[in-house]
């Protein structure tokens, strides 16, 4: 990914090539994926105990663009201050943090900025969003069935 055209009055960060590759992708999306994106506003203030969120725009334009790509994609920027009630129900503290809907139903987080090595991660989570998904087998379901209380499972991706 780079900058290669317009877009908005920015360069795109999505090559053409690429934007080709994820619009075929998208095409395998069996139903919408909302996709929101807390992010923190940049300001000409500086304002004693707020650290300014240096990758937001860039995950924004990010999201943007994929929305364009993908009509199954369904971008909506909401800021963290301004939308907390709905943040904490999604339970984000970060900024930027994606959370995905569709078949994730907003459990699954991705936070910091989506682009390098993590790109292919979050667009397969994007994809599993919004796929029909993988039966579960029925062992496996009746031992998550004997679960009595909720688990929180947290992955971490990284390159090396």
């Amino acid at each position: 990914m780079c900058a290669e055209r317009s877009y908005d009055g920015r360069m795109a960060m999505i090559k053409e090539k690429d934007r080709a590759t994820l619009a075929q992708l998208g095409e395998k999306l069996t139903q919408d994926v909302d996709v929101t994106l807390y992010t923190q506003r940049a300001s000409a203030l500086a304002v004693p105990g707020v650290i300014p969120c240096e990758t937001c725009e860039a995950a924004e334009d990010l999201l943007q663009e994929l929305g364009e790509i993908i009509p199954k994609l369904h971008v909506t920027i909401a800021d963290l201050v301004e939308n907390l009630e709905q943040a904490e129900e999604d339970d984000v503290n970060r900024v930027p943090t994606i959370v995905l809907g569709g078949r994730a139903q907003r459990r699954a987080r991705f936070m910091g900025f989506p682009g390098g090595y993590e790109f292919a991660t979050f667009m397969s989570a994007v994809l599993e969003a919004g796929s029909a998904g993988e039966d579960v087998p029925d062992v496996l379901r009746a031992k998550l069935g004997e679960l009595s209380k909720p688990v929180d499972i947290k992955v971490f991706v990284t390159p090396s």
